[in-house]
């Protein structure tokens, strides 16, 4: 064999990295549970998505709806909603890459200032030099994917943005005056919004890091997810925590809010123990309403739990065996008594759960996954393993996404998939958008933040 020198090696060579921690990457759902866990999650918090976690972002996403607005008539641009989600989209990367400039670049794995499309802005930035790109990718299907997609709902059905629009109502105005500081107590917040202006200049491929006296650090500084906890802004945690939750439309957002802040004092952070907790009256009283909303909550999550663990244990006999296994191996190793009695107790708990006709009439899997309740309910082993791989099959099916992972062929099951990786246990159960809650509390103050809250700036 002959070797020879490469002329371009960069053209050539690559290596892959892991996924940041931060990216957008979900678990695989291999039988559509978590589509039904968000559904029940939206009985309990109509108000939230499982996406809307930061309270700052909230004001960011409003501020840059109203500096859009703002855009169109500054600059003489076609006033259409879609015009304004693009001027939006220069916002928010603005955004971004002033909280990096503000943290010195890219940051740590966790980090509570990490925005949606930090691996984009990361990418973007560059430290040292006069100034910064305002047209890189910040996240792929960046009106989807990032935080308008993310939020708009949210503020909508807080009352922040007008319903079927993406204008701010009358409602948000407190918010958005003091989006910079506090309006009797800032004098420069002029500047700020000029600078963040500018970059809404669609001629403009780049944006200086210092405009008019004013570095993007010190505008990262003012605006990034922390500025609320960091810079103690007690008056907008309060707007945001009144307008999210005590002035919330829906009967169970405010009441939930306060059985999360009392199991978090109690030291319960487990969404499986909150609503054990709750259901036994340890966090406070709880309506009759809200109370079957949990119960059917508990349930449904106790059944995916034993849904999800069969079907992995399943699969990994099957790909342990080098993806050819008997299908009586399967029953016997999977569907032991203890567990088909497990799945047998969760299917009935579902079954009798106050609030089990929602998931009946859901359009998608909730009906195939309460109508498998009733069939593993009178189920033997064999039966249940193929009422389990014909329910996986039709969820695939129903995703457009082929069949099922598992075949059967001549009495042996056959992995089609073979790159499939199982959730960890603990992950199993769902939050039911406890976590995000339990988030927003702590950005408004109600909850204290145990991190560390002095991170490196670079610059005022």
């Amino acid at each position: 064999m002959n070797l020879s020198v490469l002329d371009r090696p960069e053209r050539s060579l690559f290596w892959t990295a892991p996924a940041l921690h931060n990216g957008e990457l979900s678990a695989e759902d291999p039988l559509g549970l978590d589509y039904v866990a968000q559904q029940v999650g939206l009985l309990l918090l109509p108000g939230f998505t499982t996406r809307s976690t930061r309270a700052q972002a909230y004001a960011v996403v409003l501020y840059g709806l109203r500096l859009a607005e703002r855009a169109v008539d500054e600059y003489g641009y076609a006033n259409t909603d879609s015009t304004k989600r693009q001027l939006f989209e220069r916002w928010e990367r603005l955004w971004a890459l002033a909280t990096l400039e503000f943290r010195g670049g890219p940051l740590p794995r966790g980090d509570w200032d990490s925005m949606r499309g930090v691996r984009g802005a990361t990418a973007a930035w560059r430290p040292g030099g006069d100034t910064l790109p305002l047209d890189f990718t910040l996240i792929s299907r960046q009106q989807e994917l990032g935080n308008l997609g993310a939020y708009l709902v949210p503020l909508r059905r807080a009352g922040l943005v007008l319903d079927g629009g993406i204008r701010p109502t009358p409602a948000a105005l407190e918010l958005l005056d003091a989006f910079w500081g506090e309006a009797d107590q800032w004098r420069h917040r002029t500047r700020y919004d000029s600078y963040a202006m500018t970059a809404l200049d669609l001629s403009r491929k780049t944006i200086p890091r210092k405009l008019d006296h004013l570095t993007l650090a010190k505008l990262g500084q003012k605006s990034r997810l922390m500025s609320l906890l960091h810079d103690k802004r007690t008056a907008q945690q309060g707007r945001l925590f009144e307008a999210l939750f005590e002035r919330a439309r829906d009967p169970h957002t405010h009441a939930i809010a306060q059985l999360v802040k009392a199991a978090s004092e109690a030291g319960v952070f487990d969404a499986r123990e909150v609503i054990a907790g709750a259901l036994a009256g340890r966090f406070g009283a709880v309506s009759t309403d809200l109370r079957d909303l949990l119960i059917t909550a508990q349930a449904f999550g106790d059944f995916m739990d034993q849904l999800l663990g069969v079907f992995d244990r399943a699969y990994a006999c099957i790909d342990q065996a080098g993806w050819v296994l008997s299908r009586g191996t399967v029953v016997t190793d999977v569907f032991d008594a203890a567990t088909l009695g497990s799945l047998r107790d969760a299917a009935m708990r579902l079954l009798d759960a106050p609030a089990v006709g929602a998931l009946r009439s859901l359009p998608m899997h909730g009906g195939a996954c309460v109508r498998l309740a009733d069939e593993l309910l009178v189920a033997d082993a064999s039966d249940a393993l193929d009422r389990l791989l014909s329910y996986h099959a039709t969820v695939q099916r129903d995703r457009r996404r082929g069949a099922g992972w598992i075949r059967e062929d001549g009495g042996k099951l056959v992995l089609d998939v073979t790159s499939y990786t199982a959730r960890g246990q603990a992950d199993r159960f769902p939050s039911f958008k406890l976590n995000v809650v339990r988030s927003l509390l702590v950005d408004t103050g109600v909850l204290p933040y145990s991190g560390e809250l002095d991170a490196p700036g670079v610059g005022a």
